[in-house]
């Protein structure tokens, strides 16, 4: 069945045709560096043409686009899209294979399946008015718009047409309508114009602008990792994108949506690595606080505190590094020492003194720390690279570990990384420099992030210095670091350029510096918000139009 519905659509792809110094690994661009300079504008860089929907956006779009009450699942079964970066959403290293495209046809099949035997389900994507033939021609044109991002061409409508024709044939069971819409939905979800957000428009200027429905995809894909709605698909068959205050007004409409702070939640998970904080596992005996269910209310504390920054308080990077709460359930409470909720469920809470932000919370002390001991080198490495964007090589091939505890003399496991790795040592440039200062300033998190004034029995020493673009700032724990971060124009720009690759779904270029710098500055300066940030750079002419320069599309393999 799947392949007579392939070979009525035609071809699937016919569509497709060391440590240098302070900032660089990450987006920001390292310190001193040549820029693009304020000549070259705020432009795209290249970027795929086709770029494939991740797995995320898959799973959100079905949900959406067939009106599901929650996200179907089916996506994990998919082959698991490969790590190139930072994001998932990486449009020219998302590739399908032939297992991938398997998986996709059995889910196309599910979906479909899975609306058309429920009544009610199939009457919110098609109401039941009118002739079973006009029925059946309205949805054509109502779901295939919506599946293809854009109005069908009259080819495509007669396609689809005679596909849903042949319900009776192929489903001789179902009513004629829903024999036919079953065919049109698993068509359409195997067509390379839903799976992938193709980007064909042309022009004669360069860069040149993307078609309406085109960057309302793209805006939707952004903004909610799913298909557009039927107002902006309005907005787009209006001219109302082409206007910037028209986009940014769609924008801000879109940020209100609760897909948006999925969106949110899921960008700032990718860039804390939560995904580690699954991993979090400890010994009861050593750690009475440890439940199983922490890794699950560590994730959902970073997501609960995420959207309470930005959505409800309206706050910026300096708030997200910064604040003196959080919000915590009961299995929290315990290792941060306060009381638990009431009621058993989550609550907003002040931590005190001894907290800051994001950095400060237990997912990311724990995810990055050993089962037994804190980690100051991974620790120092994750915020460099995500909130410093320093330039970080990757450690050496045969790097030596950190030599076990002296048994006769105690030493706090700061003491033991100096002498591995500090002045004098061979890590010193890298270690001493950038990794160490950071990573110490968190000595007085355990591993499982509970505070503590010893090490060993001895006092912990958490005061360290780093060498910022505005100079040399001393900080004496991870509270005062994450203020000092706070103030510096590098942060603001190294988070501005995590964004810009979010939304655009493409790593960050040289083309983009002059945005990213705006942007940041913004953010430091006027001290922008978090969705002023989103607002300003899906706005910008570098996310409306695209170059002529094309990067490669990654390797697409489709079953016969």
């Amino acid at each position: 069945m799947t392949r007579r519905v392939l070979l009525l659509l035609g071809c699937v792809l016919a569509l497709a045709g060391g440590c240098r110094g302070q900032v660089d690994a990450g987006p920001a661009g390292p310190r001193g560096a040549e820029t693009c300079g304020e000549a070259c504008a705020e432009l795209p860089a290249p970027t795929s043409r086709v770029p494939r929907l991740s797995h995320e956006q898959w799973e959100n779009a079905t949900r959406d686009l067939l009106q599901l009450d929650a996200r179907s699942g089916l996506s994990s079964s998919f082959i698991p899209d490969a790590a190139s970066g930072t994001f998932d959403n990486e449009g020219s290293a998302l590739s399908v294979d032939r297992n991938l495209w398997i998986g996709y046809q059995r889910a196309a099949e599910q979906l479909a399946e899975r609306v058309t035997a429920d009544a009610d389900a199939l009457a919110r994507l098609a109401p039941a008015t009118g002739t079973p033939e006009a029925r059946l021609g309205a949805f054509v044109r109502d779901f295939g718009t919506r599946a293809y991002r854009r109005p069908l061409t009259e080819a495509e409508t007669t396609r689809f047409t005679a596909l849903a024709a042949r319900g009776p044939e192929l489903h001789p069971t179902l009513d004629p309508f829903a024999g036919g819409a079953r065919l049109v939905i698993e068509a359409a979800l195997q067509s390379p114009h839903f799976l992938y957000r193709p980007e064909l428009s042309t022009g004669t200027s360069e860069p040149f602008p993307l078609g309406p429905y085109e960057l309302a995809s793209r805006l939707s894909f952004a903004l909610w990792n799913s298909v557009p709605d039927d107002a902006l698909l309005d907005a787009a068959a209006r001219g109302a994108l082409a206007d910037d205050a028209g986009l940014r007004a769609e924008a801000e409409r879109m940020l209100d949506d609760p897909r948006a702070h999925a969106m949110v939640g899921d960008f700032h998970f990718q860039w804390l690595d939560a995904r580690r904080f699954a991993d979090v596992d400890r010994s009861t005996t050593l750690f009475p606080e440890f439940d199983p269910a922490l890794p699950a209310s560590m994730r959902e504390e970073a997501r609960r505190f995420v959207d309470a920054v930005v959505f409800e308080d309206d706050g910026g990077l300096g708030d997200l590094l910064t604040a003196r709460f959080s919000v915590i359930d009961a299995n929290l409470a315990r290792v941060y020492g306060v009381p638990a909720p009431a009621g058993g469920g989550w609550a907003r809470v002040t931590l005190g003194e001894r907290r800051a932000g994001l950095f400060t919370q237990i997912g990311f002390l724990a995810a990055q720390a050993t089962s037994t001991e804190s980690d100051p080198i991974h620790r120092g490495v994750q915020i460099n690279r995500r909130v410093l964007c320093a330039d970080l090589p990757a450690p050496p091939m045969m790097a030596p570990g950190l030599p076990p505890a002296d048994p006769g003399r105690p030493q706090t496991l700061r003491e033991r990384i100096d002498a591995h790795t500090g002045e004098g040592t061979c890590g010193a440039r890298c270690h001493g420099g950038l990794i160490n200062p950071v990573g110490f300033a968190f000595e007085h998190y355990d591993a499982l992030g509970r505070w503590r004034e010893t090490d060993e029995g001895l006092p912990v020493d958490a005061a360290s210095e780093y060498a910022f673009e505005s100079g040399v700032r001393a900080f004496r724990d991870a509270v005062e670091l994450a203020d000092v971060m706070a103030g510096e124009q590098a942060t603001h720009r190294c988070y501005a350029g995590y964004w810009l690759e979010y939304l655009y779904g493409r790593r960050r270029t040289r083309v983009d510096d002059l945005l990213v710098r705006r942007v940041g500055d913004a953010s430091r300066d006027g001290r922008a918000s978090v969705r002023d940030v989103i607002v300003a750079l899906v706005a910008s002419p570098a996310f409306r139009t695209r170059s002529r320069v094309e990067l490669p599309d990654a390797t697409t393999e489709v079953a016969p």
